[in-house]
């Protein structure tokens, strides 16, 4: 049912509890290579980890005769690559997928897991509409003393069609944490959005640069039909500098959700980083209010006879 870089996926009957499952082989040429062997053994490791309805589940690793095969969960449906294939989404179908997308990545990232290769080709959907994040072979855990995910060799293998067109500018200098997953949901957000990508240059050091220099064309005007709110989360999600992106998919999500209810996401963010100061001012002026009426002295009420 798949074919990568790293093996092939079939789809499986698991005759002891009778069930679809997906088996993932190593295939021979990297059988041959102790580094790929490695990163397959951790990605089973890493999938052991995670128990949620937006990722896809492990159920068993294997080596057997020379050759190493993970079972994974089945997942029917269809990938939102080929989604795309029909266009730009609706934007209520934007919202719910990117809030599922946020739900399942807020998981990884609270057990320390970072995908590394978030795309449409590795989304899909259930008949049911539920969206489900696959192919953790990237993917690596962070180190919980630096809250930094190393960034081995990833700049090296990602290929132009693939990943490169989702990777943060700051993945091109070698540095790779929990943001770099959402700047890709903000480009997959963008391309479900949209019907494009962001960056769409087809050379590789073209495409590096415009990622790393060049501001995306603003997507109302791709698509006049997305709201004000779902383009400012996109934007924020693709905001060059990680310090100013989302710093967490929960913040991701609950705009998201804001924007799925008809709120106001600038107005709410603004809230949300300044509500503290806005609460002690306002304290500030009701105790200088209170001190004024108790204790400045009074004009009397009438005049004297």
């Amino acid at each position: 049912i798949a074919r990568g870089g790293m093996g092939i996926v079939y789809r499986a009957w698991d005759t002891r509890l009778e069930r679809d499952v997906a088996v993932k082989v190593l295939n021979a040429k990297t059988l041959s290579d102790a580094s790929a062997r490695k990163r397959f053994r951790r990605e089973a490791l890493i999938l052991s980890r995670l128990n949620h309805p937006n990722v896809e589940a492990v159920y068993d690793f294997h080596s057997e005769q020379g050759v190493e095969y993970l079972v994974l969960e089945y997942v029917p449906g269809t990938s939102l690559n080929e989604r795309l294939e029909r266009g730009a989404l609706p934007q209520k179908e934007v919202l719910a997928l990117g809030i599922q997308l946020a739900c399942g990545l807020a998981a990884a990232h609270a057990h320390r897991v970072v995908h590394h290769d978030l795309k449409p080709g590795n989304l899909r959907v259930t008949p049911d509409n539920v969206l489900k994040i696959l192919d953790f072979g990237l993917a690596e855990l962070v180190d919980p003393a630096m809250d930094v995910a190393s960034a081995e060799t990833v700049t090296l293998t990602m290929t132009l069609t693939g990943t490169l067109p989702y990777m943060a500018p700051e993945q091109f200098e070698g540095i790779s944490d929990q943001r770099t997953d959402l700047w890709a949901a903000g480009v997959v957000l963008y391309e479900l959005a949209t019907g494009q990508l962001p960056f769409r240059q087809s050379q590789l050091q073209p495409l590096k640069d415009a990622i790393k220099r060049e501001e995306p064309t603003r997507p109302t005007e791709l698509n006049p039909a997305i709201s004000p709110g779902l383009e400012s989360v996109i934007l924020r999600a693709l905001q060059k500098d990680p310090t100013r992106r989302y710093q967490t998919a929960n913040e991701l999500h609950d705009d998201l959700a804001r924007v799925a209810e008809g709120g106001n996401v600038e107005r709410d963010s603004w809230l949300r980083r300044h509500g503290f100061a806005v609460a002690v001012a306002a304290l500030l002026i009701g105790v200088s209010a209170y001190l004024t009426h108790r204790f400045w002295p009074q004009a009397p009420s009438g005049t004297s006879q």
